[in-house]
């Protein structure tokens, strides 16, 4: 039999001059971001003409004007990142949960070339995903060519999908730093909501947590919580995990698609317990979540109406996120008996002149999550058990966790309502 012909190594230069004109390329996001391939085009915009480039470009983290590369570049994009939000070029939102792009970039030939940085190949011959295995195995599985970015500071965790070097159309070594994340501050207020949403959870539970300060103020509160026998599914893992569990929290083990956080974060990753990295047609599978016992999905809102429709992407009328995996989790803790699809949002903004629970959200403002979706919203003021509740009913209830400046003029706004 004919061996198989193993990848060359390229310059980045070389390796960007393989999309075709008027191609598509899949660019993987968080710490996979193919920096390399971006410099190389940014230093000669010729090297890509007409291309497409699609990906999750995840905020505070991927925040390149991917629109400003190469010539008539387009962007589809699932988030709005800072650097998309004012593009050079062309930019496409993609209004989808992560199952619906997850199957998008799933179709076969719809994308020509996957770019992402993983680990240096390992002792098994195989190549690992490293610290983002979530959406390229798709256009890969579909027949999609892959370059990859071959980074010794990525680290190859043990338990996560590999490929066999002769998949890879071409190597590019590099050292750049990784991409890293930071939550910010945990002010008193997520406190407050991580403590009541603490609260919420029993022995044998599995718990999802959207990334940022709400998931890093839950995981530090776990980690102090005593509690035990919680299993972890998640999209994306970040430097909170380690604490709760090392102190067998997380005893169910866990599974995510992404770790995000700093270097010393990464460098945990391949020695954190029981924790397996898998794909999002896994990790947002309806399926697999419906198998999952006591599955309580935690995902953060901008904005919330006495109906109990939730904005998730909007500030003042500018798009500043996208839909993620919110409603993947969050109807799938629905559906499950002994589920809870948690909500959380904090009551005011702007050092708390403005409420963000409001009678009725704008005309323009996009829904999120539907008012039949809705079932557990969590302020710092309390919790609110909307599921199965009338619309004048589930108003009350909101009034009652909003800020105690605003409750008195959210009254007022029930009217709105009938």
């Amino acid at each position: 039999m004919r061996p198989m012909a193993l990848p060359s190594t390229l310059t980045a230069t070389e390796a960007a001059a393989l999309v075709p004109e008027g191609g598509r390329a899949f660019l993987a996001g968080c710490a996979a971001e193919p920096l390399a391939i971006l410099n190389a085009v940014r230093n000669d915009p010729d090297l890509w003409r007409g291309v497409k480039l699609t990906g999750a470009f995840i905020p505070g983290v991927n925040e390149s004007d991917l629109s400003a590369l190469g010539r008539n570049t387009t962007v589809e994009t699932i988030f709005a990142t800072a650097g998309l939000m004012r593009p050079a070029g062309c930019v496409a939102h993609l209004p989808m949960h992560y199952s619906q792009f997850w199957r998008r970039l799933g179709q076969k030939g719809f994308v020509d070339l996957v770019f992402l940085t993983v680990p240096p190949p390992g002792k098994d011959g195989a190549v690992g995903f490293g610290l983002a295995c979530d959406f390229a195995p798709s256009p890969i599985a579909a027949g999609a060519r892959i370059v990859g970015i071959v980074n010794s500071r990525m680290p190859d965790v043990p338990h996560g999908p590999r490929l066999p070097l002769e998949r890879f159309t071409a190597f590019v070594e590099t050292d750049d730093l990784l991409p890293t994340y930071v939550a910010g501050f945990i002010g008193a207020e997520v406190a407050a909501i991580a403590a009541h949403i603490v609260g919420l959870l029993r022995d044998g539970d599995t718990l999802q947590l959207g990334l940022g300060k709400v998931q890093t103020a839950v995981l530090e509160a776990l980690a102090r919580s005593g509690l035990t026998g919680l299993g972890f599914h998640a999209g994306m893992i970040s430097p909170a995990l380690v604490e709760p569990l090392r102190r067998g929290v997380f005893s169910r083990g866990v599974v995510t698609g992404v770790a995000l956080g700093d270097a010393a974060f990464y460098a945990t990753v391949p020695d954190l317990p029981a924790t397996r990295f898998a794909p999002v047609g896994h990790t947002h599978d309806p399926v697999v979540l419906a198998r999952t016992p006591g599955f309580v999905s935690v995902n953060s809102v901008i904005e919330m109406d006495l109906f109990g429709q939730a904005n998730a992407e909007v500030i003042d009328g500018r798009q500043v996120s996208g839909q993620g995996g919110l409603i993947d989790f969050h109807r799938a803790a629905r559906a499950q008996a002994g589920g809870r699809a948690v909500l959380a949002i904090a009551s005011t903004a702007k050092g708390g002149q403005t409420s963000r629970i409001v009678p009725r959200l704008p005309s323009a403002t996009p829904i999120s999550v539907a008012r039949a979706d809705v079932d557990i919203v969590v302020t710092e003021h309390g919790v609110a058990h909307l599921g199965g509740l009338s619309l004048t009913e589930r108003a009350h209830a909101l009034i009652s966790i909003a800020d105690p400046r605003h409750r008195a003029w959210l009254r007022e706004g029930l009217d709105d309502i009938h």
